[in-house]
């Protein structure tokens, strides 16, 4: 019994250490590139301008804007986040991203800032043969920082990890990284947070327009449901100050969206 025991329990104890290689420490090691932004069909019919509310428990908290610029060599996005309710009384908390892309769909150059009661926050980065060079100013500090490019892969805001990601396919994995400004402004949490990235399986959603197959694409702290398109029809994420959120797409409101947007001018001059 004593020998058939030890048997079930190394049994276990390896069929325990598969799984966390598998889920755990493979996907770091085979992590390739990150997708390429896909000017597709849908960008340039549908998606040039949408619009996502962002919920957590308690309710409606903000909204999440994008607007894509198309030319024939590049493509640039705008995202506009407007947060009402937030713990640690730093709403409202405004924060705009400008993201250029080269034609071949990689980040070239990334633009944050954000404003909130009595903070303000402007971080700029470009993209060079190796690395993604920052600089990032927090009222009186100013520092300047690198990224190799192995380690960046996709870089976005912590409100809104994903946007459209295309050509997914399951099993696939990159790394990214994602900058978390309110952990700039409050001290609370690291700023940048490195994520690998996993597109774990398929899984069907309830959307306004019916069920749709997705892609299910997971890290630690976010996770989305992507359709083939690229398009994100849901995603969570979870932050040291704010806690767990999730992002639905809804009607883009130009009208909305112009008044958040006199609130983010008219604050910025407050703080600056």
């Amino acid at each position: 019994m004593g020998k058939l025991g030890g048997i079930l329990i190394f049994s276990f104890w390896l069929a325990s250490m598969s799984w966390l290689f598998i889920h755990d420490v493979l996907p770091g090691w085979t992590a390739l590139d990150a997708p390429n932004l896909k000017v597709n069909d849908w960008i340039k019919n549908e998606g040039r301008e949408t619009q996502a509310g962002i919920f957590d428990a308690t309710g409606r908290i903000g909204t999440v804007w994008s607007t894509y610029i198309i030319d024939e060599a590049t493509a640039q996005r705008e995202d506009f986040v407007a947060i009402e309710r937030f713990p640690k009384g730093l709403a409202p908390i405004f924060v705009m991203v400008d993201s250029s892309f080269t034609d071949e769909g990689l980040l070239d150059e990334f633009s944050l800032e954000m404003v909130a009661i009595e903070a303000h926050l402007d971080l700029h980065g470009e993209r060079f043969h190796s690395d993604f060079s920052f600089q990032l100013e927090v009222g009186s500090m100013d520092r300047t920082f690198r990224i190799p490019l192995t380690e960046a892969g996709m870089i976005s805001d912590a409100f809104q990890p994903f946007n459209q990601l295309s050509d997914l396919e399951v099993g696939q994995s990159w790394r990214m990284q994602v900058f978390n400004p309110v952990a700039a402004i409050t001290g609370v949490g690291r700023r940048f947070l490195p994520m690998v990235v996993s597109v774990t399986g398929r899984e069907s959603i309830p959307t306004p327009d019916g069920d749709k197959l997705c892609f299910v694409v997971e890290s630690s702290g976010a996770k989305a449901w992507v359709d083939g398109r690229g398009v994100v029809h849901r995603q969570e994420i979870s932050l040291p100050v704010g806690g767990q959120m999730w992002l639905t797409p809804e009607s883009f409101d130009p009208y909305a969206r112009e008044n958040a947007l006199d609130g983010f001018l008219t604050l910025r001059r407050e703080v600056r």
